[in-house]
């Protein structure tokens, strides 16, 4: 482990130790960020699709509904 510490005013990576029990390098972190990232969008678009099945199977279910009262109309007169 890196014990040098920098005494500039910018802040470098080796002064940041994380919390808690696990060490995780910069590239496992980004990955990790990435990865939520990623699941979070995946979870928007199916939100979006299932909202998009929901008024598709709404028209259906009114077109049917029409259709199934014209018919019963042409066959009753």
């Amino acid at each position: 482990m890196n014990t040098v510490r920098y005494t500039a005013d910018i802040p470098m990576i080796s002064t940041y130790e994380p919390e808690g029990t696990s060490f995780m390098l910069l590239d496992q972190e980004l990955a990790r960020i990435r990865l939520h990232e990623v699941r979070q969008v995946a979870e928007e678009q199916r939100l979006a699709r299932r909202l998009s099945a929901t008024s598709r199977w709404r028209r259906v279910a009114g077109w049917a509904t029409r259709r199934a009262e014209r018919a019963s109309s042409a066959y009753v007169s």
